[in-house]
């Protein structure tokens, strides 16, 4: 046994143990098999794999002696020469096709056009930038987030992620994404596009990883090599359908393993076997035509020289639900640490320029940093753990009017404050203690020409305090208690109606008065379920006739919409994906967020959307901050204008 197998096999031993008890706990083997007969298609020399043209009677073949080669029939319509050994498609537009192909020469990947009716295969990029030697890839076409990637490997635990398309535009050149660890031996890929699911053989199984690179970074087993699970060989070629079907073809060449759909509520099912007949595989692919429940499976016999499709009719349909995608216009600069570091914006708008308006952002390790728009840090306060940060303008201070900012401090339970001068500069104003054990979210209001801080703590306890300024000192009286079954964090205040909503993380949004001497009980606006996946983060408000509450629904990486009065009806739900173009990445688990929609400039025209990026990517960097349009917000969810 070689090293790298001997050091990998003993690290997770122990799990793969855990696992396979609970398969076996859980699920009785039930085998079902299907026969599988074979169609063969011809012979070539040197052929290594094929994919039939989806809803064409052309395949395309990949040959170490003929190159890449269209055929229909015995009749050789186009070719590329090469020593290619492996082929992928993925549509673009009405009749045309992408090709991704390994030329093993020299490890080399062709990205290129495929005309199926003018027979032509038109090269487009060669992926010469990555540092691999390339022994596998798959194509990942995210509908969702209107990009198209491709994910290459070394078979040695090396993996990288290269955008080539977006929104329908083929970008200048191939951009990497990310870089992947992957398990040492593993062989073969594939891309469940519908659910953002990228697919993984190597000796002990086949595992699942996100696809997306702002989904959360976590794999989970789908099947185990016997004796850890029911799987009885390794698997040597995968593919998927349309619809999340997932399809491994075994090393014996004469079975195929087939899930419907798989996901990690149910990964442990069994799969279902299908039996080639009359033939034997070393590789396979799958294409299936648009609005059809009826699949071609190809596949490549490289021993005898032979390739062969089959048909199957699919058990499941494309279901995946995609949320509109809104891309940042820019983002802050990131932390100078890797780690849970930034929570929280707050945006102050200047009175005269709006150009020089500020971004606030918590550093929750060690303080308050200040921004312009384009997201250069201008001022860093290295005051502590601050975690929540929100602002208001009119305060008294010193006989001239400023804002004031407040923010949470978790060192020691306190309220931290700070000036904002007209001129945009920030400057410290002082501290008062809160009362609680454990603070955490925090938001400010103006109700009836007073300035009032919500804390809140992880008990579920939000104070109210008043806001006064007296002797050049900040005093911070606590004037009411409102009270939670569990952890709350983000807040919003509506001044000109009165109305506080407070995010419960698992449970959903409540809203109740500014008035401290209101003592009602909170009215729900919003469970978790639905729409929102706790945790629930960041709440924000736009100004208006009828505004919108934005909601950070971090379980998910989205930001939903409600109607801000009752009864609070949801209106849509959006997320923030990457723009390949500008090189930024999108926002995922986030935790706090702000609004202005009083900001207006030429890049933020009805209002300026700051998110906290939990993951900050493309490539990999601490934390930041992400700024979003809030029109494009608007345009992408269809609201009306009565909604801005």
């Amino acid at each position: 046994m070689k090293i790298q197998k001997l050091c990998k096999t003993t690290l997770i031993l122990g799990l793969l143990g855990a696992l396979s008890a609970c398969q076996y706990q859980t699920h009785q083997q039930t085998v079902t098999q299907q026969s599988l007969q074979l169609e063969t298609q011809g012979s070539v020399t040197g052929i290594v794999d094929s994919i039939q043209v989806p809803g064409n009677n052309q395949i395309l073949v990949a040959s170490e002696h003929e190159g890449l080669a269209l055929r229909q029939g015995n009749t050789l319509k186009a070719s590329l020469r090469g020593a290619f050994k492996q082929v992928r498609l993925s549509a673009l537009e009405e009749g045309q096709w992408l090709y991704a192909a390994l030329e093993g020469s020299n490890d080399r990947v062709f990205v290129g056009t495929l005309d199926p009716s003018a027979a032509q295969l038109q090269p487009r990029f060669e992926l010469s930038q990555t540092a691999l030697l390339v022994d596998n890839l798959c194509l990942f076409a995210d509908e969702a987030n209107q990009t198209l990637s491709l994910f290459v490997s070394d078979g040695r635990g090396k993996a990288e992620q290269w955008l080539l398309r977006q929104q329908h535009q083929w970008l200048s050149t191939p951009k990497l994404l990310r870089s992947l660890s992957l398990p040492y031996d593993a062989d073969s890929c594939a891309v469940d596009s519908g659910n953002g699911y990228l697919y993984i053989s190597e000796p002990l199984g086949i595992w699942r990883y996100p696809a997306r690179i702002e989904d959360n970074p976590s794999y989970y087993p789908v099947s185990l090599v016997a004796p850890y699970g029911n799987q009885s060989s390794q698997a040597v070629s995968l593919t998927t359908s349309p619809s999340g079907a997932l399809f491994a073809l075994l090393e014996n060449g004469q079975e195929v393993l087939y899930w419907d759909a798989p996901d990690a509520a149910n990964s442990w099912l069994p799969a279902q076997t299908l039996a080639l007949e009359n033939g034997k595989a070393t590789m396979m692919s799958l294409s299936q035509s648009l609005n059809t429940d009826k699949a071609t499976l190809s596949f490549t016999d490289d021993q005898q020289g032979q390739y062969a499709t089959a048909h199957i009719t699919l058990n499941s349909e494309v279901t995946a639900k995609s949320l509109v995608v809104v891309r940042p216009k820019a983002q802050s600069q990131p932390a100078t640490q890797f780690g849970d570091a930034m929570d929280d914006p707050a945006i102050w708008v200047h009175p005269e320029n709006p150009e020089a308006s500020r971004v606030l952002g918590t550093h929750k390790k060690q303080g308050l940093e200040v921004y312009d728009l384009q997201g250069k840090l201008l001022q860093t306060f290295k005051d502590g753990r601050l975690n929540n940060v929100d602002l208001r303008d009119g305060f008294s201070w010193q006989g001239r009017t400023i804002s004031i900012a407040a923010a949470s401090k978790r060192d020691d339970d306190s309220l931290a404050f700070y000036g904002i001068e007209a001129d945009g500069n920030v400057f410290r104003l002082g501290h008062a203690p809160s009362g609680l054990e454990e603070i955490y979210g925090l938001c400010m209001a103006i109700f009836e020409g007073s300035h009032y801080v919500f804390a809140n703590n992880k008990a579920g306890l939000t104070y109210q305090y008043r806001v006064k300024a007296s002797q050049d000192k900040l005093h911070a009286e606590k004037v009411r208690a409102i009270p939670l079954s569990s952890q709350p964090e983000g807040c919003v205040a509506d001044d000109a109606r009165g109305r506080l909503f407070i995010g419960e993380e698992d449970v959903g949004i409540w809203a109740t008065s500014l008035n401290p001497a209101d003592n009602s009980q909170p009215v729900a606006v919003a469970k978790v379920g639905e729409h929102l996946v706790d945790d629930v983060e960041g709440l924000a408000l736009s100004f208006g006739d009828s505004p919108v509450l934005v909601v950070s629904s971090q379980g998910n990486n989205s930001y939903q919409l409600y109607e801000a009065t009752p009864p609070y009806r949801h209106l849509a739900g959006f997320r923030v994906g990457l723009d390949g173009f500008k090189g930024l990445d999108g926002a995922s688990e986030t935790d706090g967020l702000a609004l202005s929609t009083r900001l207006q400039t030429q890049d933020y025209p009805e209002g300026l959307l700051v998110l906290q990026d939990g993951r900050n990517r493309f490539p990999d960097q601490p934390q930041n901050f992400k700024f979003v349009s809030w029109r494009d917000v608007l345009e992408a969810t269809e609201l009306t204008q009565s909604q801005k």
